[in-house]
């Protein structure tokens, strides 16, 4: 039976094994948990499935089945702070959920798609998450979804550990299609226990995260204080050009009086 709940009311057995998954949205975050404590993807989804641009996650979530508990996240540290995927709110109901759980987690997952890794936003997002669960580390993974291949990332192991450092990884793909649920279902049914084997090949005790709130907060303001800079230049600069395209003609004609 699958429950959803806060988390100081479920009771795992003695072997369910915890994570959390953190990361920006659209990455898979909510597939894995499904997948962990469903086994599948269907219709209607304990956790709703979207591959938009848009979250739909919009609250922090316990949920456990399938001898997992799994904490799926909201699109955290969307820089642009952003209606219900601002950070704020994303940093309080994270820790709304550890307060109220104090169990802590095997795995403090950080989670992102295959692609371009070696990028500035990455590195941001990946420094933000350190200081954040500061003390955890030991309990790192990264999950790469969308990842068929495991080679991708030993070709990658380079850019990765720039990026990451020396994070374990582990690589998953649940391919899903809601109006067809037999598209590709084999596919992310095989990769389901090569996931779990990934994970039971790093056993980790359970660890409870102490949040470093304040450094998260200072940094997410200094970014969208940045962000709102960046804005601002650029409208002040499209100012700028409306108003000399129509200071043009006068000050030509203001020129051509004079000469």
């Amino acid at each position: 039976m699958l429950h959803t709940s806060a988390m100081a009311s479920y009771e795992p057995s003695f072997n369910t094994k915890k994570i959390i998954f953190v990361g920006k949205m659209v990455t898979g975050k909510s597939s894995l948990t499904n997948m962990l404590v469903q086994g599948d993807l269907y219709a209607q989804n304990i956790r709703e499935v979207s591959d938009s641009a848009t979250s739909v996650t919009s609250e922090v979530k316990v949920v456990n089945g399938r001898n997992w508990t799994a904490c799926d996240t909201v699109g955290l540290w969307e820089m642009q702070g952003k209606g219900e995927q601002s950070a704020d709110p994303a940093m309080k109901l994270l820790v709304r959920v550890l307060e109220e759980g104090q169990r802590g987690f095997h795995y403090i997952a950080y989670v992102v798609k295959q692609e371009r890794l070696q990028t500035k936003e990455h590195h941001q997002l990946f420094e933000l998450f350190k200081s954040t669960f500061q003390g955890a580390e030991n309990n790192f993974i990264l999950v790469v979804t969308h990842c068929p291949n495991p080679k991708w990332v030993t070709n990658n192991r380079e850019i990765i550990t720039q990026t990451f450092g020396n994070i374990p990884v582990v690589t998953c793909d649940f391919p899903f299609d809601a109006d067809d649920l037999s598209y590709r279902r084999q596919e992310r049914l095989s990769s389901l226990p090569n996931f779990e084997a990934q994970l039971a090949a790093l056993p980790r005790s359970l660890i409870v995260p102490k949040l470093s709130i304040k450094e998260t907060a200072t940094v997410v303001v200094q970014q969208r204080f940045i962000n709102s800079l960046e804005e601002f230049l650029k409208v002040g600069k499209s100012i700028m050009g409306l108003v000399l395209s129509v200071l043009d003609p006068f000050l030509a004609a203001r020129s051509s009086r004079y000469q």
